[in-house]
C-alpha cells in the first residue's frame, strides 16, 4: 500500500511557480554572497543578498501559509533523489566527466612537454599554462563578443566577429556575470590595480565559457541516451554515448567552443518534439538557430517529426478550428530554428545594413561556394599517388575526409533504420559545408551527427564497438595534442 508521502500531491500552478521563484532567489542570494553583485545589462542589478532573502522569505512564507502540502524542502529532496536515480544521468555522468577531463589533461601535458607550435600562442591571458589552456583558436572570438559585443568594419576584408552567432557568447556572458565577473566585489577591490581587476574579469569569462561547454556536453549526453533508448537496447545506447564522446573531433567538446551548446540544442529539440513537449522543443530549436549559422536547417527534420506525429494521430472527431490551432502551434515550434537565425540577421542588419553580412563574413575563413571541385581533388590524389603520400602531405585533411565519407555513407542507412528526420538532419548538416569549403572543418561538423553514432552502436557487436571506441579515443588524444599546442587541427 502506498503511503501519502510516496506520491507528490497536486499543487496549484501558482504554488509551483512560487517554489521555483524561492529556489532561484535562494541561489541568487548565495551567488551574490560568494561572487558579488549580479548585473544583467542595464535592466537588472542586485549588489547585496538581503533583498533576495527578504523577497524569498515573503514568497516562501505566503506559499506555505496558503498551501501547506508538499513543502518545498520535500519537493527539492524528491527532485534531487529522483535525478540521482535517473538511468540516463547515472549512465552518462562518468563518461562525460572522464572524457572531457582526460582531453584537457592530455592538452595540458602536451603544452608542458611537447610545447607550442612556432610563433604560438598568438595571445594569452595568464602565465599559468593550466589557466590559459581553454584560450585556443576561435575562443578569442567568442570571448570578445561575450565581453564587448559585435564590431564591424565596412572597409575591412579580414575576419570579423559577426560570423559567430550569439547563442554561445550570450550564455558565457550570463554565467560570467553570475560568477561575479563585473560584480561589486571586483569593482571595490581597492587593493588591486585596474589591470588586475581586468585580468580577473577576463579569466572569469574564460572559465565561464569552458563551464558552459562542459555542462552543455554533459546535458546533451543525457538527452542522447534517452533518445537512443527509444531505438536501441541499453548496451547499444551506452555505446552510442561512448562513441560520440570518444570521436576524434569530440575534442571540441572540451574547448570553449559552441559545439557543445549546439549539440545540446539539436538533441534537446529532437527529444522534446518527439515527446510533444512543445515549449521545450521551441526553446531548443530557437537556441540552435542563434548558436550556429546552419542552425536554421534544423527546422526541416523537426517538421518531418511533426508531420509523422500528425499523420499517426489523425483524430476523427477533432473540430476543424482546434485542428488548425494545433497545426499552427506545432508549425511555430518547428519554425523556431529559422526564427533564431532571422532574429540574428535582423540584428546584423541594424549594424551593417546587410541582412546576410554574417554569411559574407565566413568567406574570410575560406567558406565560399566551391561546388564539387575541392571534393574531387583529394580523391584524385589518392587514386593517382596513393593514400600514404596523401596522408603524409595532408594529415588533418585526411581525417576530415574520413569523417566526411563516413557521414555521407551512413545517411541512407540511418534514414532506413531511424526515420527520415534523422537522415535529413545528417544530409542537411554535411551538404552545405561540403559545397562551401570542401572538407574544411568537416570533423567539427560530423561530431554533431548524433544519429551516426546511434547507428554505429546498433550495427556493431559489443567487441567491435569497444575496439572502435578505443581507436577513436587514441586519435582524439592526438587531436588534443595538436589543438592545445596551437597546431592546425581544422
Amino acid at each position: 500500500m502506498n503511503h501519502p508521502t510516496d506520491t507528490a500531491p497536486a499543487l496549484p500552478l501558482w504554488a509551483r511557480a512560487a517554489d521555483a521563484v524561492t529556489v532561484l532567489l535562494g541561489l541568487a542570494a548565495c551567488n551574490i554572497a560568494v561572487f558579488g553583485g549580479i548585473r544583467v545589462g542595464t535592466l537588472f542589478s542586485m549588489s547585496t543578498p538581503w533583498r533576495a532573502v527578504f523577497v524569498l522569505a515573503a514568497v516562501c512564507g505566503l506559499r506555505h501559509y496558503l498551501v501547506r502540502t508538499a513543502p518545498l524542502y520535500r519537493r527539492v529532496w524528491r527532485g534531487l533523489r529522483g535525478a540521482w536515480r535517473d538511468e540516463a544521468i547515472r549512465t552518462v555522468w562518468p563518461t562525460a566527466v572522464v572524457t572531457r577531463v582526460s582531453v584537457l589533461f592530455v592538452g595540458y601535458l602536451a603544452v608542458v612537454s611537447v610545447g607550442y607550435a612556432p610563433d604560438a600562442p598568438p595571445y594569452r591571458w595568464s602565465d599559468s599554462e593550466a589557466l590559459n589552456l581553454p584560450l585556443r583558436w576561435d575562443t578569442g572570438w567568442y570571448l570578445g563578443i561575450a565581453q564587448n559585443g559585435y564590431q564591424w568594419g565596412e572597409d575591412y576584408d579580414g575576419p570579423q566577429n559577426i560570423a559567430f552567432f550569439p547563442g554561445y557568447p550570450l550564455m558565457t556572458n550570463g554565467v560570467a556575470n553570475l560568477l561575479g565577473a563585473e560584480g561589486d566585489i571586483v569593482r571595490r577591490q581597492t587593493d588591486r590595480s585596474a589591470r588586475e581587476r581586468e585580468q580577473h574579469t577576463r579569466m572569469t569569462f574564460l572559465g565561464s565559457a569552458l563551464l558552459v561547454s562542459l555542462l552543455a556536453f554533459a546535458w546533451s549526453m543525457v538527452w542522447l541516451y534517452r533518445l537512443a533508448r527509444e531505438h536501441l537496447d541499453e548496451q547499444a545506447a551506452r555505446g552510442a554515448v561512448l562513441l560520440l564522446a570518444a570521436y576524434p573531433f569530440a575534442v571540441f567538446f572540451s574547448a570553449a567552443y559552441s559545439e557543445s551548446l549546439m549539440l545540446l540544442s539539436i538533441v534537446g529539440a529532437f527529444y522534446h518534439l518527439k515527446h510533444k513537449r512543445w515549449i521545450w522543443a521551441a526553446f531548443w530549436g530557437l537556441l540552435a538557430g542563434v548558436t550556429r549559422p546552419n542552425g536554421f536547417l534544423l527546422a526541416a527534420p523537426l517538421t518531418i517529426i511533426a508531420l509523422q506525429q500528425g499523420l499517426a494521430r489523425r483524430p476523427a472527431q477533432e473540430a476543424v478550428g482546434r485542428r488548425v490551432r494545433r497545426v499552427l502551434a506545432v508549425g511555430a515550434v518547428c519554425a523556431m530554428p529559422v526564427v533564431g537565425t532571422v532574429l540574428y540577421s535582423i540584428f546584423i542588419y541594424s549594424i551593417t545594413g546587410d541582412v546576410f553580412a554574417w554569411r559574407e563574413a565566413h568567406t574570410a575563413w575560406g567558406r565560399d561556394f566551391t561546388g564539387l571541385a575541392l571534393l574531387q581533388r583529394p580523391i584524385d590524389w589518392v587514386a593517382t599517388r596513393g593514400i600514404v603520400p596523401y596522408t603524409t602531405a595532408e594529415p588533418i585533411q585526411a581525417l576530415n575526409l574520413i569523417g566526411s565519407i563516413l557521414a555521407c555513407a551512413l545517411i541512407w542507412p540511418v534514414t532506413r533504420r531511424f526515420g527520415a528526420a534523422y537522415g535529413l538532419f545528417m544530409a542537411l548538416s554535411v551538404a552545405p559545408p561540403l559545397l562551401f569549403g570542401g572538407y574544411l572543418s568537416m570533423g567539427r561538423v560530423t561530431c554533431l551527427l548524433f544519429p551516426m553514432f546511434m547507428y554505429l552502436a546498433l550495427v556493431l557487436a559489443d567487441r567491435q564497438r569497444q575496439a572502435l571506441i578505443a581507436g577513436f579515443a587514441c586519435v582524439q588524444g592526438l587531436a588534443a595534442v595538436l589543438f592545445f599546442t596551437w597546431r592546425d587541427f581544422v
